[in-house]
């Protein structure tokens, strides 16, 4: 997702707003995230790296959401382009969602964020987009094969990121 990110961000800004929204971005979100679940797995508040519990997914869903709302704010308040805003504020939807709908289904976040940046990156170039996608069946494979998911939960998923995707594409 941060190589996606970066690309992205280098293909329609210029280059100094661009490294300036990957370090937002990915120094915002991803290393505190990665961070955090590393930190979690050793001090035993996570199972796994991949947050697999359902009730320690929800614990993981509050710093998470807190830190792509923080990104958001900035994105916006910075009046960056509305593409990037949309896809943020879509990003943000789509994790809230998920928090929503892991009460009752843990839905694989892993294919929820593959599917909704697939649609994304259709929205950019078809064929690589299409490419990207190609490889949710691996993915959902390897969720169902690690036992991290069930069948109805790479549904929801998957689902749940395509539902994103649409609205992205709908109001851009």
């Amino acid at each position: 997702m941060p190589v996606f990110v970066v690309f992205l961000l280098f293909s329609i800004e210029p280059a100094k707003e661009a490294t300036y929204l990957s370090v937002l971005i990915i120094g915002g979100i991803f290393v505190p995230i990665g961070l955090k679940t590393l930190r979690g797995v050793k001090r035993g508040t996570y199972t796994n790296l991949d947050v697999s519990d359902q009730l320690q997914r929800q614990r993981w869903f509050v710093g998470t959401t807190f830190l792509l709302f923080a990104v958001t704010v900035i994105i916006w308040l910075t009046n960056q382009g509305w593409v990037l805003r949309l896809a943020v504020t879509c990003a943000l939807m789509l994790l809230l969602t998920a928090q929503v709908v892991n009460i009752r289904v843990k839905a694989s976040m892993h294919l929820a964020f593959h599917t909704f940046l697939g649609v994304l990156i259709l929205y950019f170039n078809k064929n690589a987009g299409l490419g990207f996608l190609l490889f949710a069946p691996l993915l959902a494979w390897s969720r169902l094969h690690l036992k991290r998911h069930v069948k109805k939960e790479i549904f929801a998923g998957v689902a749940l990121g395509a539902a994103f995707g649409m609205v992205f594409w709908l109001l851009s």
